[in-house]
């Protein structure tokens, strides 16, 4: 591919765009790479803060002196490249889910093998530890994010297994580790911790487990023994040996949150480190869309509400949360959603900036009837639109 950079003043009809200077999300365009059509592309860019892009000479004209004209251009003038370029069809978005179920499937076996010898012996195997972390591991490395969180996060509303709650906390662990760009090193010790960060709770009467956090609330005795299963945790792994200091670390402050109204109270939220905090979100998040302890579970959109809620009270640190909501969306990619026409549409890609707007691939007629053939709308640009399009409810999909 022949490319040469110009200048964004220069740009003309049937250049075609390789590369911006600008990041893809901040970006007006859906893609960086496409031909530009209309004077109106140009204006975007221009807008959007563009100074410098690359152009591909093989695909399209050279550049040739030219000024952006500063003519006015109608609303009849032909539709800007974000509603010509496409997300990715749905029957990609169906077979990544799909494969992220049957990869849910295998890492959960390995998870419960581990929870199984625990369960069995009150001691954690290393080696089946290792082989959980690494299998999970390398289904990150294979899936979409927004795909495994979403394989994760259905039809968890009142799941209470630990060993599920360890599977997701792991691997969402991974997700904000990798988000960070943790090293190799650092992203082995946070997920071990997050596989094993709640083992104490094995060793806590169910009834207590059960209605943690369910009305009336657990007696002071009751709670007090909750707030144990850190260090239960911790005295497990260390009777053992084999386990790093910096993994016990990470399992001894899960709950230890920022405002320091978490537990143990000797431990100080401010001295917490990212890996920490990461596990700390994570497990929340869980939490909630579980209804861990008898709450009423919740579904991802008010689960990052109350988060949020949280981070802004000072108990969850905030900078990580976002990295989380970003990574994965409020509406996240592949959530089944109704829409305030009634129309039922699946979220088929984010907007970094305006995430409660994402893009849509609508399916369903209000009524439940399909369209013949399903059709995208960017519910963040909708100027020309009859009738503005947002998001009312997520729907809950069968397994």
């Amino acid at each position: 591919m022949a490319t040469t950079r110009i200048s964004v003043s220069e740009l003309q009809i049937g250049m075609y765009v390789a590369r911006l200077d600008l990041s893809w999300f901040r970006s007006p365009f859906l893609r960086h790479s496409f031909v530009i059509e209309h004077p109106s592309q140009i204006e975007k860019l221009v807008r959007a803060g563009v100074k410098m892009v690359d152009i591909d000479l093989d695909r399209g004209i050279a550049s040739q002196p030219h000024q952006v004209s500063d003519t006015t251009h109608s609303a009849t003038d032909a539709a800007p490249i974000w509603s010509i370029k496409q997300p990715k069809p749905l029957a990609q978005l169906n077979e990544e889910y799909v494969q992220a179920k049957l990869a849910k499937r295998q890492m959960d076996q390995a998870v419960q093998s581990v929870f199984s010898t625990i369960t069995k012996t009150g001691t954690v195997n290393p080696q089946q530890a290792a082989e959980a972390v690494q299998e999970i591991t390398i289904a990150m490395r294979t899936l979409t994010d927004t795909a495994i969180f979403m394989a994760l996060s259905q039809n968890r509303a009142g799941d209470s297994t630990l060993s599920r709650h360890a599977l997701a906390t792991c691997t969402l662990s991974l997700v904000l580790g990798q988000a960070f760009q943790f090293n190799p090193l650092e992203l082995q010790e946070l997920a071990t911790a997050a596989l094993l960060h709640d083992i104490g709770l094995l060793q806590i009467r169910p009834a207590v487990v059960r209605y943690a956090y369910a009305a009336p609330g657990l007696s002071k005795a009751d709670r007090h023994e909750l707030e144990t299963h850190p260090h239960r945790a911790v005295l497990m792994l260390e009777r053992q040996g084999r386990i790093e200091a910096s993994i016990l670390h990470l399992i001894a402050n899960h709950h230890v949150y920022l405002d320091d109204s978490g537990y143990p109270k000797d431990a100080r939220g401010e001295f917490t480190s990212d890996r920490t905090r990461i596990l700390m979100v994570v497990d929340r998040y869980d939490e909630l869309i579980t209804g861990f302890g008898g709450t009423a579970p919740l579904t991802p959109h008010p689960t990052f509400q109350r988060l949020y809620q949280e981070a802004q009270q000072g108990k969850l640190d905030q900078r990580i949360l976002s990295s989380f909501i970003a990574r994965v969306g409020i509406y996240p990619v592949h959530s089944h959603v109704r829409l305030n026409t009634q129309e039922l549409a699946v979220v088929t890609e984010l907007h970094q900036e305006k995430l409660h707007q994402p893009i849509v691939t609508i399916t369903h007629q209000p009524g439940g009837t399909e369209y013949l053939t399903p059709f995208v709308v960017d519910l963040a640009h909708q100027a020309d639109e009859p009738q503005t399009r947002a998001i009312e409810t997520i729907i809950t999909m069968d397994p």
